[in-house]
Order: structure tokens, then sequence, then C-alpha cells
């Protein structure tokens, strides 16, 4: 490992996360380049978690600073991520997480190469789900595995789990307070007030992190009052905006084979097709859009049982699918809508049974037609 040429604070905002917070620093110290400091702003919690934060970074031999608040509201996220931002080593660049993430091995270091080669940037990568626990098959959150192959990002990209700049940047940007109280969108503001100054949106598949998955603590979060903060500070629907990028550029570029190598090179190991880590479980949005085999199965269940409890089977399979996922016009889009369709247009299982075996005839053809021409694996 080469000498760093700026240092690399890793910052972390907890609430209750005593089960958590150990794994996440833990994860960093066993990662391929371990931070020079941890800052983690305490929002007040009453389950040791500030007592098990200092516990395992001194076990791990990290230096820590630990920033203890009272507990006098929620969503006060701006407000310690400043405070953290502000308490990290000068002239360098900052890492930002969740402290319920565990840390791919190359995801720090990954965030040091961005800024290193790029500059003035703001950095992210994939997001991914443990399936249940902490360990074992995961998978992506959202679209962040396709935004991690797209060359060209935009303030859409960064996650608010996985996001670095350097402390410069912070210092002529932070994280607007107004956003506090509600949920979400302060990462794209952030990033979208950073773009404004020059900076440019960087991620890469290598600088990925796993959610450990948990009840929230705070209930059902609504997002609508953030957005139309946003939407009015900025001029513009986000919502239409981000889907527009989502479905007219990053899913093409992704689907049609294209994959970035990582910046660190061949080191990470990342899975041919999906440009994913080892262990990597594609959703069933992304196995659609690689084969029709899932729909077609489900859709023969039917037809050769005649069963209503296959038929509830394939509703529900309908219902999972996040539809923006699938690109506009697709195959895997056009053929999914026609088989909800099917599924959902009647209760009598007589009239639909004859429908789905319809559809089967034309998924059939287009499954073969696929399976002879699978797209060209590249490297963008």
């Amino acid at each position: 490992m080469p000498e760093r040429q700026f240092p690399v604070t890793l910052i972390m905002v907890s609430y209750n996360k005593a089960d958590t917070i150990g794994l996440a620093i833990e994860s960093a110290a066993a990662g391929s380049m371990p931070p020079d400091l941890i800052v983690i702003s305490d929002d007040g919690s009453s389950d040791g978690t500030a007592d098990v934060a200092q516990a395992a970074a001194q076990q791990c031999g990290l230096p820590l600073r630990l920033i203890r608040h009272q507990r006098v509201g929620t969503f006060r996220l701006q407000t310690m991520r400043n405070t953290c931002a502000a308490n990290a080593l000068d002239g360098g660049i900052v890492f930002l997480s969740d402290s319920d993430c565990i840390f791919g091995q190359y995801a720090i270091e990954t965030h040091y190469e961005i800024h290193r080669q790029r500059g003035l940037a703001v950095g992210t990568g994939p997001r991914f789900e443990f399936l249940e626990g902490n360990t074992g098959p995961f998978t992506t959150t959202l679209t962040s595995l396709e935004f991690a192959h797209f060359p060209a990002g935009c303030y859409v990209v960064p996650v608010g789990a996985n996001i670095s700049f350097s402390k410069h940047l912070w210092q002529r940007v932070g994280f607007d307070r107004a956003y506090e109280g509600s949920y979400g969108m302060d990462e794209f503001d952030f990033s979208k007030r950073a773009v404004a100054v020059g900076a440019v949106c960087v991620s890469d598949p290598a600088a990925y992190v796993f959610h450990i998955p948990h009840e929230t603590v705070f209930g059902h979060r609504k997002p609508w009052r953030n957005i139309g903060l946003f939407d009015a500070s900025h001029g513009g629907k986000h919502i239409d905006f981000e889907s527009e990028y989502i479905q007219t550029r990053v899913i093409p570029w992704y689907w049609a084979g294209n994959r970035k190598r990582p910046l660190l090179g061949d080191r990470p190991r990342l899975h041919e097709f999906w440009g994913a880590p080892p262990g990597f479980v594609p959703p069933p949005t992304m196995q659609l859009l690689v084969s029709l085999g899932p729909m077609i199965r489900r859709a023969l269940d039917v037809v050769r049982h005649k069963s209503r409890a296959m038929l509830e089977g394939l509703r529900l399979y309908c219902q999972s699918i996040e539809l923006p996922r699938l690109a506009r016009a697709s195959v895997a889009r056009t053929l999914f809508e026609d088989l909800t369709h099917c599924a959902f247009r009647s209760n009598d299982l007589e009239q639909v049974v004859p429908d789905i075996e319809h559809w089967l005839v034309g998924a059939r053809k287009l499954e073969d037609a696929m399976a002879a021409s699978r797209p060209i694996r590249v490297h963008a």
C-alpha cells in the first residue's frame, strides 16, 4: 500500500445501534485501507451504543472521536453529520456511512482512490441488503448496483449510507438542517449543491457496503415533506427527473452488458455478469432482465396444476416486482405487464388459465431468442 496523500475519516451517526456498531467498526478495521480516524455522533442512545463503539475501536486499534448528544428530537441527521464532519481530519476526505452497515473489503480504499484520481468529487458505491442476519446472501437496494456501473454520475447517484467528500467540499456545502424533522433527500441536496460548485459524482462497484436489516426505531418514515422541500429549493420535480435518468440512461447501459472495471483493477472480485461481489443473490427484477425463466416457471405451474394456490403464488410474485427497475419497452417489462394483466383480470380460474397459456406461447419464443443472443459483457 503506497503512502497516503491525505487522511481518511470515517464518520457515522448512531442511535441505539449497540447490536451493529461494533460490526461496522470491525469491518472498517479489517478492510484493505482502515480509516485514519473514526468520528461517531451518538444521539443519546440508551442501549450502550457509545460504550460498544469505544470498546470495538480500542480492540481494533482505530482512533475514535465520540460525540455524545442529548436526545432532543428525531431525524437530526444533518446536525449530527455536520458535527462529525467538523471533527474530521483536516486536509482529508470524509467517508460517511451508517452505524448499521458493514463495509466491503475495498470500500474505504476505493473511496480514497476516487478522490485521489478525480479531485473535487462526491464518491459513492452500491448498497446491498443482507437477506437475513449480518452474513450470507444479499441483494441490491434499489438501483445502486446499476448506478455503480454507469459512467456519468449525477446528484441522484450517491447513497446516504455510502458517500464520501473532501472536508474542504463539506466546508463549502455542508448538510442543510432544513431537512431535519423529516426523512430523506438530504444526500441528494448535498450532492446537487456540490455539483453546483464544481464537484463530480463518481460511483465505483468496489465501493460497496452491506446494510444489516432491522426494524426501524422510528416507525414508518414518509419522505414527502423533504421531497417537496427539495423541489421547491432546486426547481423541478425530483421524482420525475430521477425516474427519467434511471430508465432512459442507467438501466439500458447496464443491461446492454456494460460493466465498469473498478478503479482498483482486478483486486476486488466481482461477478462476471452482475458486477457484484461473490455471494450476490439477484432479486426477481434483475433475474427477469437476464432470463424470462422466473415468469415462465410460475405461469407453467398455474397451467399444469390448474391450482388456485399456484395462481395466488403467481400474483404475489407479480406484486413483488419493482416495475421501474425494468426498462421501458423492454421485453421483460412488456411480458411482465401482460402476465400481470392475465393473473389479475379475473378470479375465475377457468378464465385465467387460457389467457396464461396464450401468454406462454409468446414468452417461450422470446426466451429462445434471448438465449441465442446474450448481451456482450464488456468493461466500461
